[in-house]
């Protein structure tokens, strides 16, 4: 089954999340103090250089492990913390191929040259400090998106015409080491010869080698027995449950003994932010209901004031009203909108499945408009006239529905299931179409959005941040997007896994199967309203319809594809989401984060 791919990825996500967040912070400033770093600080000249086309791939003799680290600190909610900033290849061997705990690497069949940048507290204990390994989206993406400007500990100044640092109170280094990880042909990634780039674009390959990373670092650095996280962004939401199942299907088997002689924590958690879960109930790739994407749509109205007059929720309640004031507005909005996503669903296979141009599909279409008092069997279901004005209530898109209105008169009747990419062309033409990221936004009718361009883009600038943070300089260039993994992805499932048969083009099976082999491991998902990319409820029902809402806790907060803090309002109820997923057990962890936000936000 081949998927018509629109790349739900964050193309853009450094420039998009440059900016401040609402919620409260310490002083962004460039943070002084010493810490002696665990290593000797030098600069490594990296590898040979890489190239990232489908047949590329470096020598094994030129890949250098040798890493470059620096010591940091960051003023951290009026703390100076010391950190390590480390940046450097490993290679990920195949170590399903190997005898058990091998010692001679030689024997063994490296795969590929993985790189990636690591910032680590190394002053506190191993076995109950954290690490996070973050991937990026696309596929095609670098994990650079998501260090500078996002989860890292450094952002950007926007106002300085150089490239100046400050520290980032909305980083992850409070809560957890973190290993931003570049996929094969990515960043500074490349295969190892005799396999090349493309061996490794596919579901289960891409999963696989960076399994086999992960391994190859904790063994490295000696950190078998700390909790053990994967975040995955946009694609990352097929990438990191299977990498996640993969790496528990493995246990122990591949590590070495740590130096504290304690048990090995295989996986802690997953956070999957925006995620892609299952393409086939993404309905711009299939044949399926958009009723999933209908409360976004209904979120970008509201925030853009249409339809004129509304009052059950109003662009004033989005822009300017206290956060926590328009919470409970959204909450009662979203479940009334929800409640009509069901009517949508349960229309869609009986009235208007495929329908197109063609008369020959509209025929059961044309039937529901031309007899607006039919309904589907005796459920209560909206006749046309009703069914036609809620959703012009709802999006703001088409008017209100007179008998013997035909296509012309209005979308909804040319297309009514309408998928994201038809919504944000037809939203407003006289203002442009959205931004697929993010549905507050427009760009010109003209304008290609980042998100589906498949040019590749290099970052000049992660080489200077490199050099100056961490001492890592390269002679490769740094690929932020490769833009042509998209067109070379396979997402064929590999038939030795467990439960194949049920894998395409969806995670879903991996996280329930992962989820069975450790009943304790902790999942949490986040999503922003605005986002027409992966949309929010969409996931919910993918969630409930795998028998997993009991144990997934799906966050929504009001922000676009990424929630990022600059572009998120009340930020802090991200990072507070993220807080708890972190310092608790999965039951209380699931407890604390479907509990009413009384005493944070002050509303149930």
């Amino acid at each position: 089954m081949a998927f018509r791919l629109y790349w739900p990825l964050l193309a853009v996500f450094l420039v998009s999340c440059s900016g401040g967040s609402d919620s409260e912070k310490s002083a962004s400033t460039a943070s002084s103090g010493t810490f002696t770093a665990p290593k000797p600080v030098q600069p490594v000249p990296g590898s040979a250089v890489f190239a990232y086309e489908p047949y590329d791939a470096v020598e094994r003799l030129a890949v250098s492990e040798t890493p470059s680290s620096k010591a940091q600190t960051i003023n951290l909610k009026g703390s100076v913390i010391p950190f390590t900033a480390t940046a450097g290849h490993m290679i990920a061997y195949d170590w399903e191929s190997a005898p058990p705990k091998p010692v001679d690497l030689a024997r063994l069949d490296a795969q590929a040259a993985i790189f990636y940048t690591a910032y680590t507290r190394d002053d506190l204990p191993r076995e109950t400090r954290p690490v996070t390994f973050v991937f990026n989206g696309g596929p095609g993406g670098a994990s650079a998106d998501l260090d500078l400007d996002f989860l890292g500990p450094k952002k950007i100044d926007t106002v300085s015409p150089e490239l100046k640092l400050l520290d980032n109170p909305d980083t992850l280094l409070d809560k957890t080491d973190l290993v931003f990880v570049d996929p094969v042909g990515t960043g500074y990634s490349a295969a190892i010869r005799p396999y090349e780039n493309a061996d490794f674009w596919g579901v289960d390959s891409d999963a696989k080698v960076l399994r086999d990373f992960i391994t190859r670092y904790i063994n490295l650095t000696g950190r078998q027995s700390s909790p053990k996280y994967i975040y995955g962004v946009s694609y990352g939401g097929v990438r990191a449950p299977i990498i996640g199942r993969r790496l528990i299907e493995s246990g122990s088997r591949d590590y070495t003994a740590g130096p504290d002689g304690k048990p090995a924590n295989i996986l802690a958690g997953l956070i999957l932010n925006s995620p892609m879960l299952d393409f086939k109930t993404d309905c711009r790739q299939s044949n399926f209901s958009c009723g999933g994407a209908l409360p976004t749509y209904a979120m970008i109205a509201a925030y853009h004031g249409k339809p004129a007059g509304r009052q059950d929720l109003t662009t004033e309640d989005l822009k300017t009203a206290d956060p926590a004031t328009a919470a409970s507005k959204i909450a009662r909005f979203l479940s009334d909108v929800r409640t009509f996503a069901i009517t949508f669903n349960s229309l869609y296979p009986a009235v208007f499945p495929g329908v197109s141009q063609a008369a020959s599909e509209r025929i059961q279409w044309d039937a529901y408009l031309k007899a607006p008092n039919w309904s589907v069997s005796d459920a209560g279901q909206p006749n046309a006239e009703d069914f036609l004005n809620r959703l012009y209530s709802l999006t703001g898109i088409g008017k209100p529905y007179q008998k013997g209105n035909v296509s012309k008169d209005n979308p909804w009747i040319e297309t009514p299931n309408l998928n994201p990419m038809q919504f944000l062309e037809k939203f407003d033409p006289v203002q442009g179409k959205l931004v697929i990221n993010d549905g507050r936004e427009f760009l010109s009718r003209q304008a290609i959005d980042p998100s589906l361009d498949r040019a590749d883009i290099y970052y000049d600038f992660i080489k200077t941040y490199q050099a100056g943070f961490m001492n890592y300089r390269s002679t490769s260039p740094y690929l932020g997007l490769n833009g042509g993994i998209i067109d070379n992805w396979n997402f064929e499932p590999d038939p030795r896994l467990s439960g194949a048969e049920g894998r395409l083009g969806t995670s879903l099976p991996d996280m329930a199967f992962s989820l069975t082999l450790n009943p304790s491991l902790k999942v949490l998902i986040q999503h922003g309203y605005y986002d027409l990319n992966t949309v929010f409820h969409q996931t919910e029902l993918n969630i409930t319809r795998a028998g997993l809402a009991a144990k997934v806790p799906v966050k929504t907060y009001e922000g676009g594809h990424g929630v990022p803090s600059g572009k998120t309002r009340s930020y802090e109820r991200v990072m507070q989401d993220l807080d708890a997923f972190y310092a608790q057990p999965q039951t209380n962890m699931i407890a604390g984060l479907n509990a009413p936000r009384v005493e944070r936000d002050g509303h149930e």
